[in-house]
Parts: C-alpha cells; structure tokens; sequence
C-alpha cells in the first residue's frame, strides 16, 4: 500500500513551519498515518483492498479497490480509525506515564492521536463520524449541515482570528464540496441512501447508448451489473459509470469511454 503525499498536505506543513509547530505537526502526521492503517486493516479483513494513503490537511484519504460493502461494514470500516487513534493515545501515555524519562517525546503523540480520536468522531462530513452517519440518514443533511458546521466554524475563526482553525475550517469545506461535487448522481449508486443488498440485477446495453440512458437504468435498491450486448458482452459496474459521468458528458457514448 502506498503513501501519498497531496499538494496541500506541503502547505500545511509550511504553515506549521511558520508558526513554529513543527514538533506537532510531525506527531499528527504519525496519527494520521495509524488512524489510516486502522481503516485499511478493517478493510482488509472484510474483503476489500486498500490501494494507498493519501495525506492531506489535517487527515488522510483511504482509497480502496471493494466489493460492494453493507452499511454495517461499512460503519466499521469508518469507526476503525478514531478507535485505534484512542486505543494509541492511550498506549502512548501509559508508556510516558511508566517510562518519563526515555518516552517524553511521545507525549506530543498522545496528544495529536487523542485529537485525531475525537475529532473524527464528530458527525459532520467528511470526519469518520459524519460518514457513519450518512449510512442512516440522507446524505444531503450532511451535505449541509456539514457545511453549516464548518462555515460557522470558519466565521468564529476569523473573529478570534485563529490561523489554525481557520485554515482547518477553508479545508474541510473545500473537501466537503469537492467530494460531493464528484457525487452529482450519487442518490442511485450504492454508497448513497440505503445500503443495497441481494443479487446483482443485469442490465443489457449497446455500445452506442448514452451514460445518462444507462445511469437511468440503475436499480436503487439492488447493485446493477451491465453486459454490452454488441461488444463480446463485456461486462461493467455502477463504480466504473460513476467514474465516467464525472470524466465525461451526459450525451457521451458509451463506446468512447473503452
């Protein structure tokens, strides 16, 4: 599994550098790190594969390569992170607790570990708490109340003018809107609403039909496989015409995304 490093995940640590908080950021960093692998282990164990890590402001992106999950599953997968980030805290600190002496550097990881726990146990998108549950309500309350949350978040920041928080506040926002932008069709894949169970439901489709012809295929309540008929009958998944509706235009054939 590979670690990556995004492009604003560097300006976060160049605004650590500037206001002297490297020692911090560095034990966050760490957190993250384990707060990610803790998902990716969970993950795993249920039959998905984690591809990579990707570091961003104040968190990570877990990118996985999965089968279709339950909402249980998938609830496990999320509260696996702030779980193991308690469970470090709380490791790190009996060992500075035992051994102050030798393990006195660890106590900026028990800090940036009980910080990552916490946090990301509150219900707004796109913290661990939030996404848990998105699995029981509709996610455009989240959508929303997410951004309400980290608006008011961003306004209170500027009037005790805290750089920190205010950086945090601009980031979640932009990652709450960037992920729900890339969700436009989202209501009738898998991951929106309720979970989708059962069999696959076959479609047949040419290699001539539009993605939106196809998207308006979809079954809401049961994953949908389709078969193109005029092409070997090649087979493809809600995931793969996700992924083309957000490349793509509506009007776009299906024959040009091969």
């Amino acid at each position: 599994m590979r670690v990556i490093i995004h492009p604003l995940f560097v300006l976060t640590a160049v605004v650590a550098i500037v206001f002297a908080t490297t020692d911090f950021f560095i034990a966050l960093t760490v957190a993250v790190i384990l707060h990610e692998f803790a998902h990716a282990l969970v993950a795993k164990s249920l039959g998905a594969i984690a591809k990579r890590i990707t570091l961003t402001p104040f968190g990570g992106a877990l990118n996985l390569q999965t089968k279709i999950l339950t909402a249980q599953q998938k609830c496990w997968i999320y509260l696996a992170g702030p779980i193991a980030s308690l469970l470090f805290s709380l490791l790190f600190g009996v060992m500075v607790w035992l051994f102050p002496v030798v393990f006195v550097y660890l106590e900026y990881l028990v800090v940036a570990n009980f910080l990552v726990g916490v946090i990301n146990l509150l219900p707004v998108y796109p913290l661990d708490g939030g996404k848990v549950l998105a699995q029981l309500i509709p996610v455009k309350i989240i959508y929303r109340a997410s951004n309400l949350c980290f608006v008011a978040m961003l306004v209170l920041s500027l009037i005790w003018f805290n750089w920190w928080w205010i950086f945090f506040s601009i980031v979640m926002l932009m990652q709450i809107n960037w992920d729900f932008k890339q969700s436009t069709y989202a209501d009738k894949f898998c991951y929106c609403g309720k979970q989708k169970t059962g069999k696959f439901v076959r479609c047949a489709v040419l290699s001539t039909s539009s993605l939106l012809s196809i998207y308006k295929m979809i079954d809401k309540k049961h994953p949908t496989e389709f078969v193109i008929t005029d092409k070997n009958n090649r087979l493809f998944y809600e995931s793969d015409l996700e992924k083309w509706l957000l490349k793509y235009s509506t009007t776009t054939q299906l024959i040009e995304c091969f």
